[in-house]
């Protein structure tokens, strides 16, 4: 696991302000402040995709992210995902406070998973043996 190995984290310039939004950002979260206003007017990312000829989920998901934490928009960009999931600009407290809280879910499991990971690399060179249950009790019982 020497990938893991001297690996530390950088949060250096991880909270600058977000360079200027592009003009598709702005188009995108024009469409949205005109045509999805509230989660019941929410708009479907293949809509959003094939509007503005984005082609893979993941470079909307970007344009989503540069109009999110640019300063100057002050308009909430909403979200859920799943079948009945969409775009849209919050409407009131409720609908921020879901996506605040979906966000804040999503953003644990992530460090949930990396500590986890951090764990299983067992920085200090030391490694991890899989052991059968027969083999584990056998071991347990000599140590003790």
């Amino acid at each position: 696991m020497k990938i893991f190995k001297n690996m530390k984290i950088n949060l250096k310039g991880i909270f600058k302000p977000n360079k200027t939004l592009s003009s598709l950002d702005y188009e995108i979260h024009d469409f949205l402040k005109k045509n999805a206003v509230g989660y019941s007017k929410r708009v479907k990312s293949g809509i959003l995709m094939k509007k503005f000829n984005i082609t893979d989920n993941k470079s909307l998901r970007r344009h989503i992210q540069n109009i999110r934490q640019d300063e100057t928009l002050q308009k909430i960009v909403c979200s859920e995902a799943g079948r009945n999931g969409g775009y849209w600009i919050a409407k009131n407290d409720k609908e921020v406070q879901d996506t605040l809280d979906h966000l804040y879910k999503r953003a644990m499991e992530m460090l949930k998973t990396y500590s986890i990971l951090k764990r299983k690399a067992k920085l200090d060179g030391q490694y991890r043996l899989k052991m059968t249950k027969y083999e584990k009790e056998l071991i347990e019982s000599v140590m003790r």
